[in-house]
């Protein structure tokens, strides 16, 4: 059975379910990602709220600082985020590796996923988006299909305040060389327009809910128009084992054990992307 449309995506991916993953894995290689509602629990998405509140009130050094003015020194604080938690924080670490996201993201790529990068968005009203892109322009993956994403709602997330957009069928693509995004609209510079044809999709989530897509599936988020919600997410990328090579910044990569392996360094991809630091 084949999904094209997110309506059946949601109707067929309504719970997590081990027996039905086989189901997640045939709407993932239709559109190119699904979403699975209620995956994580009210009560885990607020343990998980309340840890990066603590985060964001104490900081953290060499992740997120702030200046003699409170005001945050990394990235500009329309659009502040976090990246790599897993590598100072607990609980990031165990949202990495949890096995109902690992199971889907195993079946979805026939590969055993590698824990690759966690990051938190706070996205405040009036925050910036994040222009339309493909995550494995980055991660640089060098099986073709090898990187995929889990982006878990912490907040309802809809059009007003910035929910995700993603572009069905886009999957199938390969790696578009970005063009420039309108800064006064997206905090990143990237912009992947996509192909006649095809075009984005919003993906409405409510607290809990999970987005799996894949490294070529074209996605992104437009600015926070709310003057009163956040859209608080967190999200996780995985490099399937078969990838061989991938962008140094995610190293070191996890297994589902907890032990940490490092891929050989990608040649920039096929736009000369050599990455430094989070897309």
């Amino acid at each position: 059975m084949k999904y094209t449309t997110l309506e059946s995506c949601y109707t067929e991916c309504a719970m997590f379910d081990q027996s039905r993953v086989e189901t997640y894995r045939e709407a993932y290689l239709a559109d190119g990602y699904c979403v699975i509602r209620s995956l994580l629990s009210a009560s885990e998405v607020e343990v998980i709220a309340d840890r990066f509140e603590q985060i964001w009130r104490e900081g953290v050094p060499g992740f997120l600082e702030r200046d003699e003015q409170g005001q945050i020194n990394w990235l500009k604080e329309r659009y502040p985020r976090i990246v790599h938690p897993h590598r100072f924080d607990e609980l990031s670490k165990k949202l990495l590796l949890n096995p109902k996201l690992l199971a889907v993201v195993a079946a979805c790529l026939s590969d055993e996923p590698l824990g690759a990068q966690t990051m938190y968005y706070w996205k405040h009203p009036g925050s910036l988006g994040q222009a339309l892109h493909q995550d494995n322009l980055y991660l640089q993956a060098s099986d073709a299909a090898g990187c995929m994403a889990a982006w878990i709602a912490i907040d309802p997330a809809d059009e007003e305040n910035g929910c995700m957009h993603v572009v069905p069928g886009s999957h199938r693509l390969d790696i578009i060389c970005p063009e420039k995004a309108d800064p006064s609209q997206f905090y990143f510079s990237d912009y992947v327009a996509p192909p006649e044809g095809l075009s984005a999709v919003p993906v409405p989530m409510s607290p809990g809910d999970v987005l799996f897509f894949g490294g070529r599936t074209i996605h992104g988020s437009n600015p926070n128009r709310s003057k009163t919600r956040s859209r608080r997410s967190f999200i996780c990328h995985y490099i399937g084992a078969r990838s061989s090579q991938s962008a140094g910044f995610y190293n070191p990569l996890i297994r589902s054990d907890g032990t940490e392996i490092s891929n050989e360094e990608s040649d920039g991809g096929p736009c000369g992307i050599f990455v430094s630091a989070p897309h």
